[in-house]
């Protein structure tokens, strides 16, 4: 059975119109894409379809938190995530080709399937360091140890006199 059935959306059998779907992403969904970079997570999706005659635009709210290790101080953290994207989809000769936010698709397409895009949209909204401002939490997950030897070793920190002359070297133009 294919696993992405529940995000098949039977676009013949729509009116014109706007319409309303929603989706829980979790770690079941994520592990069918080979390696995905997202594993324990729950991001919820509120997803509004613009149903018209020639097209039809996809507006995506995804909001939730992905499980991580923290880059600062290596505790397994709730990364939060917020993501707000768009998808067109045009109606053409040449399905599957994408160009930019468009999609296009065939006119005797019955079912569009979103499970790729919420994909893609979540793997993007991933930040670049996995890290975030956890002291507002009640119990932060923290791994004091670690905070504690980086702090001793911030402070510790010398200067290095070979660097601090090549801040004061300036080229000539």
């Amino acid at each position: 059975m294919d696993p992405f059935i529940a995000y098949s959306i039977p676009i013949q059998g729509l009116k014109v119109g706007i319409h309303h779907f929603r989706y829980a992403l979790d770690q079941d969904f994520f592990r069918h894409f080979e390696d995905t970079p997202i594993g324990v997570s729950l991001i919820d999706v509120d997803m509004e379809l613009d149903k018209r005659s020639d097209m039809f635009l996809l507006a995506f709210s995804m909001k939730g938190w992905v499980e991580v290790v923290c880059d600062r101080c290596t505790a397994l953290i709730k990364l939060p995530l917020s993501i707000q994207s768009r998808l067109i989809v045009k109606y053409g000769d040449a399905e599957g080709e994408t160009e930019d936010e468009v999609v296009f698709i065939h006119r005797e397409t019955s079912h569009f399937n979103v499970s790729k895009y919420l994909y893609e949209f979540s793997v993007l909204a991933l930040p670049i360091t996995n890290t975030y401002d956890c002291q507002n939490d009640p119990n932060p997950p923290c791994n004091r140890e670690v905070l504690q030897y980086l702090e001793q070793n911030d402070a510790s920190k010398k200067s290095n006199p070979v660097w601090d002359a090549l801040k004061d070297f300036k080229t000539e133009e």
